[in-house]
């Protein structure tokens, strides 16, 4: 359908808003594995016998180290891009299930261990820019454990972590938009009535019959 400019420019007007420029947006997978050391609440882990143990990333956060130009072939045009090195910290939470000596099943929980780790990214991130870095919530995320050993109140963990990571350049930049001021909407009220008596449809053409 084609927008009638003229009438557009009847109901807006130009506007300026701040707002953050995405320079660049892509996603990168951090995968490592490595035995770390967890420790639990005094006594958390007495008289238990361990029958399974899986872990969980609780956190993923990134901090920018260092920042550099390097020149890139992207199709047939050779650009100027930056390789960003990155810092992740991920919070990995350990989840011992057992039995007690009831015989009753338990599940304890870890403190939670630190593990860090630096990787390097390719991106748009020229000088000013802002490199930020979440872990996207899918089932491509996981974390396993391998072998591990107690004692204790600590088990130490082969622990496998692979997450995907979306890593996004932005800028706040000043931008003249066409638009106009928003209203907050009415209030929905909702009144509940009393139902009302509804009797089913009849069928006249079957019955009753007419003598």
């Amino acid at each position: 359908m084609p927008i009638n400019l003229e009438q557009f420019a009847q109901q807006f007007d130009p506007e300026c808003i701040q707002v953050c420029k995405v320079y660049d947006w892509t996603t990168h997978v951090v995968q490592l594995a490595q035995d770390i050391t967890f420790t639990f609440p005094e006594g958390a882990l007495a008289d238990i016998t361990i029958s399974q143990v899986n872990c969980a990333v609780t956190m993923l956060e990134c901090a920018e180290d260092v920042r550099r130009d390097i020149e890139c072939t992207v199709g047939n045009q050779l650009v100027t891009l930056q390789a960003v090195t990155l810092s992740k910290t991920i919070q990995i939470v350990l989840e011992v299930t057992g039995t007690n000596t009831d015989g009753a099943q338990v599940t304890v929980l870890s403190n939670p261990a630190l593990i860090t780790t630096t990787e390097e990214v390719i991106l748009c991130a020229p000088e000013g820019t802002t490199v930020c870095c979440n872990a996207t919530q899918n089932a491509f995320n996981n974390c396993r454990v391998g072998s591990f050993t107690q004692n204790g109140d600590s088990i130490t963990a082969n622990v496998s972590v692979r997450i995907c990571q979306s890593i996004v350049v932005t800028y706040e930049v000043i931008l003249e938009v066409a638009a106009r001021f928003c209203q907050p909407r009415p209030e929905i009220i909702c009144e509940e009535e009393c139902p009302v008596d509804v009797f089913p449809p009849q069928c006249p053409a079957v019955f009753p019959t007419m003598m």
